[in-house]
């Protein structure tokens, strides 16, 4: 058969496998979301994201404006006064808050898949200055006053204490402010207002993904230590000072209300209002990180596929080309099949074992594989002993692509120039016109 139609039928067959490889993709995609489904299953029956916003000094005011007005009684004006009383709610940041916590990690899930649970124990300390905020006229007279809590997720609230003044105050569901949603809050006596009142949280809190702080104190700071070992920290403001090692993590954030936008943001919501933009945006935290998704890993590992398949046949038509040993359009498509069962190998076996583990097992067995069918197709087992060897090594250096992402590009390029310089100066004695005549 002559050089130009091998070529285009070995075209044709790339194209073709390209149809398994698409399926084994959507299969992928599938699987991704069963896992997703099942972490938002965990998520409703625990707890989900949680972010704390607080604690706040929540204080319902009457709002007393007297009014004179000019009235005409019998042809001798006077003035009379009358005063018009609206209620008023604002929100008191704390002055100082500091929280320190540790975290507790553990899997749950439901057949093959799983989500990381966070336990977090938590004090938050600080205190209140009551400074009622300025208005156009009158004067404001608290009637009532909250400490208010916002949480992510009620339903991660495991145990939680307060003291007020050195003092216990029973805690209730709710957070009595319309943009925060879920929380907690406790009433606190007027006469506290007089004073400096300073608040000791001591919780216990569940949830799954992440663990945010809202820095809503004039100077903020928090420290956290856990056994997760791969947190992703995130949000506004990174750690100051972090260690991250095979047994955990510890981190701590110093956030003051200069380097945030959270005060001015806050002082500019009403409680009432239905949200309150710009305070979540300063939100920090870490999120629990999974070291290895063995899904997105193979998804990026098939996107190398065509490219492997390329190389291989090359291999396969070079050989064949100057050896004179002529490989059939079947052969190389049961070799192709064969490189495309590596992926639903890997995808299979990760399930149970992981992806390490299942990536050195899925290629193991295709380069033993496609080595032992070569070694008859090419007509010797040196030669189908060097194909076996070279798709392990190309299998060798996918892996190092798929886990080095910020030097991907730099291999990826190396290699491939690599492998189009051993193919030129192998065939750059090829007489091209006369191969394939006879």
């Amino acid at each position: 058969m002559r050089i130009g139609w091998k070529l285009a039928l070995v075209g044709l067959l790339l194209l073709l496998l390209l149809v398994p490889l698409m399926m084994l993709s959507g299969l992928v995609s599938e699987r991704q979301q069963r896992g997703r489904e099942v972490a938002a299953e965990i998520a409703r029956a625990t707890a989900g994201e949680q972010a704390l916003v607080g604690p706040l000094l929540l204080v319902e005011a009457e709002h007393r404006v007297e009014h004179r007005r000019v009235v005409n009684r019998g042809g001798h004006m006077s003035q009379e006064t009358e005063e018009t009383v609206q209620p008023f709610h604002y929100l008191v940041a704390p002055e100082r808050l500091a929280v320190d916590g540790s975290l507790r990690s553990e899997r749950r899930g439901r057949s093959l898949f799983s989500v990381p649970v966070f336990h977090a124990s938590q004090t938050l300390q600080g205190r209140f200055r009551h400074v009622p905020p300025p208005v156009d006229a009158g004067e404001l007279q608290p009637r009532r006053a909250w400490l208010v809590l916002g949480l992510g997720d009620n339903r991660g609230v495991r145990r939680i204490s307060l003291e007020l003044a050195g003092k216990p105050v029973p805690v209730e569901p709710g957070s009595r402010v319309a943009w925060l949603g879920e929380g907690l809050h406790a009433a606190v006596p007027l006469a506290a207002l007089d004073d400096e009142l300073g608040f000791l949280v001591n919780l216990d809190l569940a949830g799954t993904g992440s663990l945010a702080w809202v820095p809503v104190g004039g100077e903020t700071s928090v420290s956290l230590a856990g056994d997760w070992p791969h947190p992703g920290f995130e949000g506004h403001h990174l750690p100051d000072q972090r260690e991250v090692g095979e047994a955990g993590f510890s981190a701590r954030w110093a956030v003051s209300r200069l380097s945030s936008r959270v005060s001015q943001a806050l002082a500019a919501c009403a409680p009432g209002d239905g949200q309150c933009k710009g305070v979540f945006e300063g939100a920090f935290g870490l999120r629990l990180v999974e070291p290895v998704d063995r899904y997105l890993m193979t998804d990026r590992a098939i996107k190398y596929a065509l490219l492997f398949l390329g190389l291989v046949f090359g291999a396969v038509f070079l050989v064949e080309a100057l050896a004179a040993r002529p490989v059939h359009f079947v052969q190389y498509g049961l070799a192709g099949l064969a490189m495309a069962m590596f992926y639903l190998l890997l995808l299979s076996l990760s399930e149970h074992v992981g992806f390490g583990p299942a990536y050195a097992t899925a290629a193991l067995a295709c380069s033993g594989l496609l080595g032992f069918y070569l070694a008859g197709v090419l007509g010797g087992r040196g030669r189908g002993l060097g194909f076996g060897l070279g798709l392990a090594g190309l299998y060798g250096l996918l892996y190092l692509l798929l886990r080095s992402e910020d030097h991907a590009l730099l291999v990826g390029s190396g290699a491939l120039f690599a492998a189009l310089a051993t193919v030129m100066a192998l065939t750059r004695r090829v007489d091209w016109h006369t191969l394939g005549k006879g």
